[in-house]
């Protein structure tokens, strides 16, 4: 089921919270509970004075917004936010959005209550070898990772991509996020993306419109290509056969960016994809096109 059906209906009846007298004409829409590890949707419209330094707090971070739209004199904002299974628990946790008009400051302050969310669990066998990296990867592992970091906490202005993303491949998910993953009968974490099912040499689609702020190939996710999507939201493809785009290149949804493969620490070909705010990786699936 997809964000459009899911999260959507929800917003109707959203929780509208306005700014103080000084900025009544600014309103913003945001569910009241998410579920814990799902995506959803912030919306900021503004009618009047026009809004600069747009930006929206969600769990100590924060994204610069960029109007979407302007028409009749009303600006319209949105973001796609979500939580980090990994990273919190049940409760009720303020997201507010600050920005300036007129030479003044405003802020719109709203709280949303996320939720306990049940998430399945599977157990894999991979290489020994993958599984405990050999000491002479460990510097490279490390340095990986502060790349693939660095690329997740990208904050260019931008707005929520017109839903539902294209499906990057046509397979079913093989494997889900938030998966309690045993590796070889150890505990390894839980999964941070969705796993869909894609033979060797199938073309991988961008997801949403974008700048691809970095490939690589990476000991753990292979060949791989993060793209930044604006307003903090960042989307992630790896296990990759071959890549077709390159740092700093604009793509947009639906164009062809990679094949897909079984590089790095994989069982089988398959296309592991991602979506993270501010490097808080969420559910993925209930963005996709079916």
């Amino acid at each position: 089921m997809n964000i459009l059906k899911n999260t959507l209906p929800a917003l109707i009846a959203a929780i509208v919270a306005a700014a103080s007298p000084a900025f009544a004409d600014v309103v913003l829409t945001a569910p009241p509970e998410a579920g814990i590890g799902q995506p959803f949707i912030a919306e900021l419209e503004a009618d009047g004075e026009e809004l600069s330094d747009v930006r929206l707090h969600w769990l100590g971070h924060d994204a610069i917004l960029a109007p979407l739209s302007k028409e009749n004199g009303v600006q319209r904002f949105s973001a796609i936010v979500g939580s980090d299974l990994k990273n919190v628990k049940a409760g009720n946790f303020p997201l507010a959005v600050t920005f300036t008009a007129g030479g003044k400051s405003g802020e719109i302050r709203h709280s949303i209550k996320l939720t306990p969310r049940k998430y399945p669990s599977e157990k894999l066998t991979v290489d020994p070898a993958k599984l405990s990296p050999p000491k002479e990867a460990t510097a490279r592992i490390e340095r990986e990772a502060k790349e693939g970091r660095a690329a997740l906490m990208t904050n260019s202005a931008g707005g929520a991509p017109a839903l539902p993303f294209v499906r990057p491949v046509p397979g079913s998910f093989s494997s889900v996020y938030g998966k309690s993953r045993y590796f070889n009968g150890a505990f390894r974490g839980r999964h941070g993306g969705a796993d869909l099912r894609a033979k060797e040499g199938t073309p991988v689609k961008a997801a949403a419109a974008g700048r691809v702020v970095l490939t690589g190939d990476f000991w753990f996710a292979g060949k791989c290509i993060y793209v930044d999507n604006g307003a903090g939201l960042v989307t992630f493809y790896c296990h990759l056969s071959k890549i077709n785009v390159k740092k700093g290149e604009m793509i947009n949804a639906g164009e062809v960016i990679a094949l897909s493969g079984k590089t790095g620490r994989v069982t089988g070909p398959h296309l592991h994809f991602s979506a993270a705010w501010r490097g808080e990786f969420f559910d993925p699936a209930p963005l996709l096109a079916d």
